[in-house]
């Protein structure tokens, strides 16, 4: 039986679900929503429904079509996130939301609580960690070359438009930080202790507070990782190196090199075949509305990627360093 789906954001990000929607048998959509006029008349011609599915706010379309639809995929301005799950979880709907999942981890604790108590399934779109090179590097941490003892991850970009976060505090964290976070932790495949952080924000920059964080990161197995990524350099250029037991493994221009103890050369490394990350989400969100199979980017999981993005900030913040999981426990995060 296909879970009846209403989509609110269909334009921009929101694209994707749309368009993977027709050739699937476990989703169908029954109501769209978007400020947008043109948005929703492109997404209804692609989903074949009719003028009176679309809507052009959450609230219309939620009265007119929410006894119609059992799940809501959120795709909008990030600020806009908790406001739209809480609803749609308390109106017994399952969610499906874009990254961040909320700008703080006090919401996204209270829409992961409030699910659980309305038995409803809260997943996020953490896509980044089930790319080819991350969903690589993650299997062979796990089976083949780790445990990672350290690594480095840099990322240097230029982004002139600034998007929804321009006005946020730690804008790069929240932007594009919260994929960079949850990959890491899921390639050192442990669970954070202590964080520190700090967030700079050059002259030129076209956003307010934030455009690049330094970040140091310690795990529970002992590993730790460091961290410096931008949007405010004035060339691209990023790298990922993790060092293991079984050697060095590094990215470069998209392949994967390993560096064996005692080796006079790098092996290259073919990547894993695995689905496109936009159906590994589909997927897993599928499964755990009509199985109960949680999949790693549920709400229950995203608090820790969501927790760290906030600690760092903290840190920065503060100058001090964050015990992590006083700091969850302090925000009823068990």
């Amino acid at each position: 039986m296909s879970i009846r789906t209403l989509h609110v954001g269909v334009g921009g990000r929101g694209v994707w679900p749309i368009q993977m929607l027709p050739s699937r048998d476990d989703f169908v959509a029954v109501a769209l929503a978007d400020i947008n006029p043109v948005a929703l008349e492109k997404a209804r011609a692609v989903l074949g429904l009719p003028e009176s599915a679309c809507f052009r706010s959450m609230e219309e379309a939620m009265a007119r079509a929410g006894d119609e639809a059992e799940a809501v995929i959120v795709i909008t301005p990030p600020q806009w996130h908790a406001e739209m799950c809480l609803a749609a979880v308390k109106a017994g709907k399952h969610v499906l939301v874009e990254k961040p999942f909320t700008l703080s981890l006090a919401e996204a604790r209270e829409i992961v609580a409030e699910a659980d108590r309305r038995g409803v399934a809260v997943a996020v779109c953490q896509n980044d960690r089930f790319s080819p090179v991350n969903a690589t590097l993650a299997r062979l941490v796990r089976e083949e070359v780790g445990p990672a003892a350290f690594g480095l991850m840099s990322k240097f970009g230029w982004r002139p438009n600034p998007h929804h976060s321009g006005h946020v505090r730690h804008s790069y964290l929240w932007e594009r930080g919260v994929h960079d976070l949850d990959t890491l932790r899921t390639l050192l495949n442990a669970a954070p202790v202590r964080v520190s952080g700090y967030s700079f924000n050059p002259p030129w920059s076209p956003y307010d507070h934030g455009s690049g964080t330094h970040a140091w990161i310690e795990f529970d197995n002992g590993a730790s990782a460091g961290y410096t990524c931008t949007f405010a350099a004035h060339t691209g250029g990023s790298s990922l190196r993790l060092e293991c037991v079984g050697g060095s493994l590094q990215v470069v221009g998209g392949e994967i090199h390993l560096r064996r103890p005692g080796a006079e050369a790098d092996e290259i490394l073919p990547l894993d075949p695995v689905e496109r990350p936009e159906k590994v989400l589909l997927d897993g969100f599928s499964r755990y509305v009509t199985e109960g199979v949680e999949p790693p980017f549920s709400g229950h999981h995203n608090l820790i990627t969501v927790g760290l993005v906030e600690a760092i900030g903290v840190a920065s913040d503060e100058g001090r360093v964050v015990e992590f999981a006083a700091y969850l426990s302090s925000a009823g995060v068990p």
